[in-house]
């Protein structure tokens, strides 16, 4: 394993990743965390779907994305075995190629209609006691971060800001705290393009599931036309 290689993986010990397989019946991302690493091998938690192991076998190639680094970084990884570690179960994998920064927009993002609330923290920040919720409509979301569209309003947001979302995702509510990124107005209309800060893992399960639901639904659609 290339030395820097190495550097950026024992530094990420126990962060948050996604595994990305690419073909095959099992095609999707799931999350994982990395437990250890070791000489050329990296261990994390094998992949579940419906809590069970997703088969991966030997020599089998997939990604690893670790995306609490700024900008992500992707790692093409092959399956050498599996192992346990007290009661986790662990996938090793070694490095099939060089680690490629990636940008967010390597998510896969999906269009959708789910209501929103949003509070202005850094205005909150600013002048306490000034900042409210305010109604707004998801437009796309990914792993990554989501666009939004409300009626404009002097709310005095700006690029980078940093914003509180409640989020309605099939009838379960999350809560994420985001930073803009972008914000164009279109007549009485804002969209804002928002990019999440790290969430925990079972925020990160349900944006998988539902935006997981919604690929599948959308092909379905896509049939049928």
């Amino acid at each position: 394993m290339d030395k820097l290689l190495s550097i950026l993986l024992e530094e990420s010990i126990s962060s948050k990743v996604v595994i990305n397989i690419t073909s095959g019946l099992y095609k999707g991302s799931y999350p994982s965390r990395i437990e250890d690493v070791k000489d050329n091998l990296v261990a994390v938690s094998h992949p579940l779907f419906k809590n069970a192991l997703v088969p991966l076998y030997r020599d089998t190639i997939l990604e690893l994305v670790m995306y609490e680094k700024q900008p992500p970084t992707m790692i093409p990884m092959k399956v050498l075995r599996r192992g346990m570690s007290g009661n986790v179960s662990l996938l090793w994998l070694v490095p099939a190629g060089d680690p490629v920064k990636i940008q967010r927009r390597r998510y896969a993002r999906v269009q959708c209609n789910v209501d929103i609330l949003f509070f202005p923290l850094s205005l909150e920040e600013m002048f306490p006691m000034v900042g409210r919720w305010e109604k707004a409509s998801c437009v796309d979301i990914s792993l990554g971060g989501m666009r939004l569209r409300t009626k404009i309003k002097e709310m005095g947001l700006n690029v980078g800001h940093r914003v509180y979302l409640w989020v309605n995702l099939s009838s379960e509510n999350i809560f994420l705290i985001s930073n803009i990124a972008r914000i164009v107005d279109e007549g009485v209309f804002r969209e804002m393009g928002l990019q999440f800060e790290g969430y925990p893992r079972f925020v990160e399960k349900r944006l998988i599931r539902f935006i997981r639901d919604k690929e599948l639904r959308n092909a379905g659609d896509g049939l049928h036309d």
